[in-house]
């Protein structure tokens, strides 16, 4: 993730998440987890989802970027925040939910498995997988980073051999139904 250690390249991003609204999402998310679960959020940006989270959640950001982190650090000076990659993500904690919000894609398909049995471990007993996706038929570069869109059945029957599925949503981004956000039960343990 070279691209995010650039601090202009940090505040490009800034920049182009300024209009951001997650409330469809956190609708979601928020019938399925229950007031001061503990959340990690993989790959936290900016920052934008965790301006939400603080208020309903026990939160824990994370990001593989120094700058992101740096900022967010002194940002929301009262959560903690760790630098974790999101298919090895180590740490010894255990958390009610695990969160991102277009972090996986980035992800090849044999990495993003070896994510998913890991936030098995991560994540407690019966607690939530909630993660959104671009959907589509491509897979590309751009700038050394990997953008992974998947078939809305495919990615189904990955997130399936490893929990499951409470609720899929599909929702428009940047075009029409271009975004799924699954929420998940851990209730199938390695």
């Amino acid at each position: 993730m070279d691209f995010y250690s650039d601090p202009s390249k940090v505040d490009e991003y800034e920049k182009m998440c300024d209009e951001y609204d997650g409330a469809e999402i956190y609708k979601v998310l928020d019938k399925h987890l229950t007031k001061n679960s503990t959340l990690l959020e993989l790959g936290s940006g900016p920052g934008n989802d965790i301006q939400y989270f603080q208020k309903k959640y026990r939160v824990t950001g994370s990001d593989l970027s120094e700058e992101f982190l740096l900022r967010c650090r002194k940002k929301f000076g009262n959560i903690p925040f760790e630098k974790l990659d999101a298919v090895l993500i180590e740490t010894n904690e255990v958390y009610e939910c695990i969160f991102s919000n277009k972090v996986l894609h980035h992800l090849d398909r044999e990495n993003l498995e070896k994510s998913l049995k890991r936030q098995q471990q991560v994540i407690t007993p019966n607690g939530i997988f909630a993660h959104t996706f671009w959907l589509g038929d491509k897979e590309f570069t751009m700038e050394g980073m990997l953008f992974v869109f998947y078939d809305r059945d495919e990615l189904l029957s990955l997130v399936s051999k490893y929990f499951n599925i409470l609720e899929s949503y599909e929702y428009s981004e940047l075009k029409e139904r271009d975004s799924i956000f699954i929420v998940a039960k851990n209730d199938k343990f390695a």
